[in-house]
């Protein structure tokens, strides 16, 4: 009868972890939308006299660029409406509220950066890139701080949805090891329609891997700016600074990146997915992984409790 109420129990408190997870997608889309329909009408009213249908208004390049910002704000915005609500008096943080945040952000930033040269390093010396230094201009400076903020927003949306929100949540009730499982498999299925990301194992075997490690990161640095940090800095090196299409998204760039082998030869240059697709960048992930276990317990013994 224990044993039977237990499986009950576990039964009903996923099932309310489900909802609560399900509500705050609700929240989020609900405010994206108010968001971008805001920007719609923006966008019409900046073109007086002009009939704009609806492909009009969604192929404005404001419209695109401030869409992507709705979907952030929608993000940040829903996770922490559904966290006051839910969650806030039971006493586990998001991990906004760490100690040493200027510490754990740098440390995030350093090691993203470290990563994904050296993936970017190997993949250069095996020959299967080169680069060229586009020219320097004050549209493309205007246009690398705009990716700049724009990965900022990136990885503080992400993370407090994956690393704050749902690994908080789970390890609530389950416990660390499981909510680390849990929101690395949610973070790599949160870009299934990304262009590219099924057309190899790699982006998802590396997308697992880089949940995998920035999880870790949230528990064993006891809050999420290392993880943050680590998310900002990966993102943007790679698509604003070496030219890599970020996870499928191409952006404005220092340099032009051009593959040197043909485009169907991604196991190593990662195609059109980005370092995200390469092999190289599944070793370089796994050696990160390992680098942050061991400095952390060798500095702390276990993992944060935060």
């Amino acid at each position: 009868m224990v044993l039977i109420a237990g499986k009950k129990s576990t039964a009903v408190s996923i099932f309310k972890m489900i909802g609560k997870i399900l509500l705050t997608l609700i929240f989020i889309v609900v405010i994206t939308v108010i968001l971008s329909i805001a920007v719609a009408v923006i966008v019409i009213l900046r073109h007086p006299g002009q009939e704009l249908g609806m492909a009009d208004v969604a192929s404005d390049g404001f419209f695109v660029k401030a869409a992507l910002w709705a979907q952030i704000i929608g993000f940040i915005s829903g996770v922490l409406l559904s966290y006051a609500i839910f969650e806030r008096r039971k006493g586990w943080p998001l991990g906004l509220h760490s100690s040493k945040i200027s510490r754990r952000f740098g440390e995030g930033l350093l090691t993203g950066a470290l990563l994904i040269s050296a993936s970017t390093c190997v993949i250069w010396l095996l020959g299967y890139i080169l680069f060229h230094r586009n020219p320097w201009s004050s549209s493309l400076g205007f246009e690398l701080a705009g990716g700049f903020l724009l990965f900022i927003g990136v990885a503080i949306n992400e993370e407090l949805f994956a690393r704050g929100y749902l690994q908080g949540i789970v390890k609530a009730r389950f416990g660390t090891m499981v909510a680390v499982t849990v929101s690395t498999l949610v973070f790599a299925l949160m870009h299934s329609f990304n262009p590219g990301m099924w057309n190899s194992p790699m982006p998802l075997i590396n997308l697992l891997l880089a949940g995998l490690l920035f999880g870790l990161s949230r528990e064993y640095s006891g809050g999420l700016w290392m993880p943050i940090g680590m998310h900002l800095s990966w993102n943007y090196l790679q698509g604003c600074v070496f030219g890599f299409q970020v996870s499928g998204t191409p952006m404005p760039s220092l340099f032009t990146l051009k593959m040197t082998y043909s485009p169907t030869d991604f196991l190593i240059s990662g195609g059109s997915f980005g370092a995200e697709g390469s092999i190289v960048t599944t070793g370089v992930l796994l050696v990160g992984i390992a680098a942050i276990v061991r400095f952390y317990r060798r500095r702390s013994g276990s993992i944060h409790t935060n």
